[in-house]
Protein backbone atom coordinates (compact mmCIF):
# COMPACT_ATOMS: atom_id res chain seq x y z
CA UNK A 1 0.00 0.00 0.00
CA UNK A 2 1.41 3.43 -0.76
CA UNK A 3 1.56 5.65 2.36
CA UNK A 4 1.78 9.40 1.36
CA UNK A 5 4.38 12.02 3.70
CA UNK A 6 1.01 13.44 4.84
CA UNK A 7 -0.39 10.51 5.91
CA UNK A 8 3.22 8.88 7.67
CA UNK A 9 2.89 12.62 9.65
CA UNK A 10 -0.44 12.17 10.82
CA UNK A 11 0.37 8.26 12.09
CA UNK A 12 3.38 9.40 13.84
CA UNK A 13 1.72 12.98 15.61
CA UNK A 14 -1.01 10.05 16.46
CA UNK A 15 1.16 7.12 17.95
CA UNK A 16 3.17 9.74 20.19
CA UNK A 17 0.20 11.49 21.46
CA UNK A 18 -0.80 7.49 22.94
CA UNK A 19 2.21 7.09 24.26
CA UNK A 20 1.73 8.58 27.51
CA UNK A 21 -1.71 7.22 28.03
CA UNK A 22 -0.24 3.85 27.68
CA UNK A 23 2.54 4.16 29.64
CA UNK A 24 0.43 6.25 32.82
CA UNK A 25 -1.67 3.03 32.56
CA UNK A 26 0.93 0.51 32.53
CA UNK A 27 2.76 2.58 36.04
CA UNK A 28 -1.03 2.43 37.11
CA UNK A 29 -0.42 -1.27 36.90
CA UNK A 30 2.65 -1.72 38.36
CA UNK A 31 1.42 0.50 41.57
CA UNK A 32 -1.64 -1.43 41.76
CA UNK A 33 0.44 -4.69 41.94
CA UNK A 34 3.13 -3.42 44.67
CA UNK A 35 -0.18 -2.49 46.28
CA UNK A 36 -1.87 -5.56 46.33
CA UNK A 37 1.06 -7.25 47.70
CA UNK A 38 1.38 -5.00 50.51
CA UNK A 39 -2.35 -5.86 51.23
CA UNK A 40 -1.37 -9.77 51.08
CA UNK A 41 1.51 -9.04 53.47
CA UNK A 42 -0.04 -6.92 55.67
CA UNK A 43 -1.22 -8.94 58.85
CA UNK A 44 -2.44 -5.96 60.94
CA UNK A 45 -3.01 -2.73 59.71
CA UNK A 46 -1.38 -1.00 63.33
CA UNK A 47 1.24 0.97 61.94
CA UNK A 48 4.99 -0.52 62.97
CA UNK A 49 6.77 0.90 66.16
CA UNK A 50 10.49 2.33 65.21
CA UNK A 51 11.55 1.53 69.02
CA UNK A 52 10.51 -0.24 71.87
CA UNK A 53 7.56 1.89 74.46
CA UNK A 54 8.21 3.05 77.50
CA UNK A 55 8.00 0.38 79.63
CA UNK A 56 9.33 -0.77 83.68
CA UNK A 57 12.05 -3.37 83.74
CA UNK A 58 11.63 -4.95 86.84
CA UNK A 59 8.79 -5.50 89.47
CA UNK A 60 9.04 -4.85 92.74
CA UNK A 61 8.65 -7.91 95.18
CA UNK A 62 6.21 -5.83 97.55
CA UNK A 63 4.02 -5.65 94.72
CA UNK A 64 3.69 -9.72 94.70
CA UNK A 65 3.55 -10.86 98.62
CA UNK A 66 3.90 -15.06 98.40
CA UNK A 67 5.84 -15.12 95.24
CA UNK A 68 8.83 -16.34 94.56
CA UNK A 69 11.79 -13.95 95.09
CA UNK A 70 13.45 -14.62 91.50
CA UNK A 71 9.59 -14.15 90.06
CA UNK A 72 8.69 -11.44 91.14
CA UNK A 73 12.33 -9.56 90.38
CA UNK A 74 12.32 -11.05 86.91
CA UNK A 75 12.64 -9.29 84.15
CA UNK A 76 9.45 -8.33 82.25
CA UNK A 77 10.92 -8.71 78.86
CA UNK A 78 10.41 -11.36 76.17
CA UNK A 79 10.79 -12.51 73.28
CA UNK A 80 9.31 -15.06 70.37
CA UNK A 81 11.55 -16.52 67.58
CA UNK A 82 11.50 -19.53 64.48
CA UNK A 83 12.96 -20.73 61.83
CA UNK A 84 13.13 -16.57 60.21
CA UNK A 85 15.72 -15.90 63.09
CA UNK A 86 17.95 -18.60 61.58
CA UNK A 87 20.79 -20.03 64.00
CA UNK A 88 20.57 -18.11 67.54
CA UNK A 89 23.41 -17.46 69.48
CA UNK A 90 21.74 -18.44 72.64
CA UNK A 91 24.64 -17.47 74.80
CA UNK A 92 25.03 -14.42 74.01
CA UNK A 93 21.12 -13.71 73.80
CA UNK A 94 21.09 -14.46 77.89
CA UNK A 95 24.08 -12.35 78.30
CA UNK A 96 23.61 -9.57 76.87
CA UNK A 97 20.04 -8.38 77.16
CA UNK A 98 17.52 -8.01 80.04
CA UNK A 99 15.31 -10.87 79.21
CA UNK A 100 13.51 -13.79 80.97
CA UNK A 101 11.39 -15.51 79.01
CA UNK A 102 11.55 -16.88 75.09
CA UNK A 103 8.77 -18.45 73.22
CA UNK A 104 9.60 -20.60 70.49
CA UNK A 105 7.63 -21.44 66.75
CA UNK A 106 6.69 -25.46 67.06
CA UNK A 107 4.03 -25.99 64.81
CA UNK A 108 1.85 -24.92 62.38
CA UNK A 109 -1.37 -26.25 61.31
CA UNK A 110 -1.67 -30.12 60.91
CA UNK A 111 2.12 -31.00 59.69
CA UNK A 112 4.51 -28.28 59.80
CA UNK A 113 6.99 -28.33 62.48
CA UNK A 114 9.67 -25.46 62.82
CA UNK A 115 13.04 -26.97 61.44
CA UNK A 116 15.04 -24.41 64.40
CA UNK A 117 12.51 -25.55 67.15
CA UNK A 118 14.23 -28.71 68.99
CA UNK A 119 18.10 -26.63 68.90
CA UNK A 120 16.16 -23.70 70.16
CA UNK A 121 14.42 -25.64 73.10
CA UNK A 122 17.71 -26.88 74.13
CA UNK A 123 19.97 -24.05 74.13
CA UNK A 124 17.31 -21.60 75.41
CA UNK A 125 16.59 -24.12 78.33
CA UNK A 126 20.40 -24.12 78.84
CA UNK A 127 21.36 -20.67 79.37
CA UNK A 128 18.73 -20.01 82.15
CA UNK A 129 15.83 -18.56 80.04
CA UNK A 130 12.18 -19.53 80.63
CA UNK A 131 10.93 -21.14 77.60
CA UNK A 132 7.51 -22.00 75.88
CA UNK A 133 6.32 -22.77 72.35
CA UNK A 134 3.58 -22.00 70.53
CA UNK A 135 1.33 -22.95 67.73
CA UNK A 136 0.42 -21.25 64.84
CA UNK A 137 -3.34 -22.42 64.34
CA UNK A 138 -4.99 -22.94 60.70
CA UNK A 139 -8.84 -22.31 60.97
CA UNK A 140 -10.54 -24.72 57.98
CA UNK A 141 -7.36 -27.07 58.92
CA UNK A 142 -9.07 -30.31 61.20
CA UNK A 143 -8.81 -28.76 64.96
CA UNK A 144 -7.80 -32.80 65.87
CA UNK A 145 -5.06 -33.05 63.04
CA UNK A 146 -3.75 -29.90 64.58
CA UNK A 147 -3.66 -31.70 67.84
CA UNK A 148 -1.56 -33.58 67.21
CA UNK A 149 0.91 -32.12 65.36
CA UNK A 150 1.45 -29.62 68.47
CA UNK A 151 1.25 -32.57 70.76
CA UNK A 152 3.81 -35.07 69.60
CA UNK A 153 5.74 -32.05 69.06
CA UNK A 154 5.76 -30.18 72.22
CA UNK A 155 6.27 -32.24 75.33
CA UNK A 156 4.88 -31.06 78.79
CA UNK A 157 8.03 -32.20 80.72
CA UNK A 158 10.29 -30.20 78.42
CA UNK A 159 8.14 -26.48 78.92
CA UNK A 160 8.23 -23.92 81.75
CA UNK A 161 5.86 -21.43 80.13
CA UNK A 162 2.25 -21.85 79.26
CA UNK A 163 1.68 -23.19 75.80
CA UNK A 164 1.24 -20.72 73.28
CA UNK A 165 -2.08 -20.65 70.05
CA UNK A 166 -0.99 -17.89 67.17
CA UNK A 167 -4.72 -17.04 66.54
CA UNK A 168 -4.30 -14.36 63.39
CA UNK A 169 -7.31 -15.04 60.53
CA UNK A 170 -10.74 -16.77 60.70
CA UNK A 171 -9.37 -17.83 56.75
CA UNK A 172 -12.88 -18.89 55.26
CA UNK A 173 -14.40 -20.47 58.02
CA UNK A 174 -18.18 -19.14 58.81
CA UNK A 175 -17.81 -17.60 62.42
CA UNK A 176 -19.57 -20.58 64.25
CA UNK A 177 -17.23 -23.49 62.93
CA UNK A 178 -13.77 -21.25 63.94
CA UNK A 179 -15.43 -20.60 67.13
CA UNK A 180 -16.46 -23.92 67.68
CA UNK A 181 -13.44 -25.61 66.27
CA UNK A 182 -10.96 -23.33 68.47
CA UNK A 183 -12.81 -23.92 71.56
CA UNK A 184 -12.40 -27.33 71.04
CA UNK A 185 -9.26 -27.19 70.17
CA UNK A 186 -8.22 -25.06 73.40
CA UNK A 187 -10.23 -27.59 75.80
CA UNK A 188 -7.80 -30.53 74.56
CA UNK A 189 -5.06 -28.71 74.60
CA UNK A 190 -6.06 -27.78 78.54
CA UNK A 191 -5.97 -31.31 78.89
CA UNK A 192 -2.94 -32.47 77.30
CA UNK A 193 -1.05 -29.65 79.18
CA UNK A 194 -2.99 -29.52 82.77
CA UNK A 195 -3.44 -25.72 82.23
CA UNK A 196 -5.22 -23.42 79.53
CA UNK A 197 -3.17 -22.24 76.61
CA UNK A 198 -2.19 -19.01 76.46
CA UNK A 199 -3.47 -17.12 73.52
CA UNK A 200 -1.91 -14.54 71.15
CA UNK A 201 -3.41 -12.30 68.73
CA UNK A 202 -3.12 -8.92 66.68
CA UNK A 203 -5.48 -5.76 68.87
CA UNK A 204 -7.45 -5.43 65.77
CA UNK A 205 -8.16 -9.02 65.20
CA UNK A 206 -9.52 -9.90 68.76
CA UNK A 207 -11.66 -6.68 68.49
CA UNK A 208 -13.25 -8.03 65.36
CA UNK A 209 -13.57 -11.28 65.82
CA UNK A 210 -12.88 -12.81 69.91
CA UNK A 211 -15.05 -10.22 71.50
CA UNK A 212 -16.19 -11.93 74.43
CA UNK A 213 -14.45 -15.26 74.07
CA UNK A 214 -12.26 -17.64 76.03
CA UNK A 215 -12.84 -15.37 79.06
CA UNK A 216 -10.79 -17.78 81.52
CA UNK A 217 -7.75 -18.10 78.82
CA UNK A 218 -4.91 -15.77 79.72
CA UNK A 219 -4.23 -13.27 76.42
CA UNK A 220 -1.11 -11.71 74.35
CA UNK A 221 -1.83 -9.10 72.58
CA UNK A 222 0.41 -7.89 69.42
CA UNK A 223 -0.08 -4.11 68.61
CA UNK A 224 2.96 -2.44 66.97
CA UNK A 225 2.73 1.20 68.42
CA UNK A 226 3.62 3.02 71.67
CA UNK A 227 0.45 2.97 73.44
CA UNK A 228 -0.85 0.33 74.84
CA UNK A 229 -3.26 -1.87 73.42
CA UNK A 230 -7.13 -1.49 74.66
CA UNK A 231 -9.58 -3.98 73.79
CA UNK A 232 -13.15 -3.24 73.25
CA UNK A 233 -14.67 -6.03 76.05
CA UNK A 234 -11.99 -4.28 79.19
CA UNK A 235 -10.32 -7.48 78.92
CA UNK A 236 -7.23 -7.42 81.19
CA UNK A 237 -4.42 -9.20 78.86
CA UNK A 238 -1.02 -10.41 80.24
CA UNK A 239 1.60 -9.80 77.93
CA UNK A 240 2.02 -7.58 75.25
CA UNK A 241 3.99 -8.02 71.97
CA UNK A 242 4.94 -4.45 71.41
CA UNK A 243 7.42 -4.77 68.21
CA UNK A 244 9.07 -6.83 65.51
CA UNK A 245 11.17 -5.11 64.67
CA UNK A 246 12.95 -5.67 68.16
CA UNK A 247 16.90 -5.91 68.02
CA UNK A 248 18.69 -8.51 70.21
CA UNK A 249 22.08 -9.21 71.20
CA UNK A 250 22.96 -12.63 69.17
CA UNK A 251 20.12 -12.54 66.76
CA UNK A 252 20.92 -11.06 63.57
CA UNK A 253 17.79 -8.92 62.01
CA UNK A 254 14.50 -8.32 63.49
CA UNK A 255 13.05 -10.47 66.57
CA UNK A 256 9.56 -9.86 68.07
CA UNK A 257 9.77 -8.49 71.33
CA UNK A 258 7.40 -8.87 74.47
CA UNK A 259 6.79 -7.62 77.74
CA UNK A 260 4.29 -8.85 80.96
CA UNK A 261 2.04 -5.99 81.67
CA UNK A 262 1.89 -4.18 84.98
CA UNK A 263 0.29 -6.28 87.77
CA UNK A 264 1.73 -9.66 86.03
CA UNK A 265 5.01 -11.57 86.82
CA UNK A 266 6.64 -14.06 85.55
CA UNK A 267 4.57 -16.53 87.81
CA UNK A 268 1.95 -16.03 85.79
CA UNK A 269 2.64 -18.02 82.82
CA UNK A 270 4.48 -20.85 84.03
CA UNK A 271 2.70 -24.01 83.18
CA UNK A 272 4.47 -25.68 86.15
Amino acid sequence: MKITARRLAIGLLAGMMCFPALSHARKRDRDRKRYDLVLIAQREPDAMAAKPGRHAPLMAAAEHPGVSHDYAWASKEGIDVSHYQGSIDWDAVAAGENISYAYLKATEGATLVDDTYARNLAEARRVGLKVGSYHFYRPGTDWQEQLENLTSTVKPGEQDLLPIIDIEHRGSCSREKFVNDLRSFIAKVTEVYGKKPLLYTFHNFYNRHLVGLFPDCKWMIARYREDEPTLNDGKDYVIWQYTAKGRVTGIEGNVDRSRLMNGYHLGDILLH
